[in-house]
């Protein structure tokens, strides 16, 4: 499955933006980046939840049982 591969790419990129923002001087960069980090949480998180719940690779009205017809 490429849901945890996934999560754990988001998370090393989240990471990334937390390092780099760590390094910048100029605060409106810093923010952006530390906001670009919080975003790759998020997704991380999103990605493992769905993971977990064996929604991953379903649309989002599958969740919802509906169907696509």
């Amino acid at each position: 499955m490429r849901a945890v591969p996934a999560r754990n790419e988001y998370r090393e990129k989240a990471d990334d933006c937390l390092l780099q923002a760590e390094l910048i001087c100029d605060s409106r960069d810093r923010a952006a980046l530390l906001a670009l980090a919080q975003f790759y949480m998020k997704l991380a998180d999103r990605t493992g939840e769905r993971h977990e719940r064996g929604t991953a690779h379903r649309s989002r009205g599958a969740e919802h049982g509906q169907n696509d017809s």
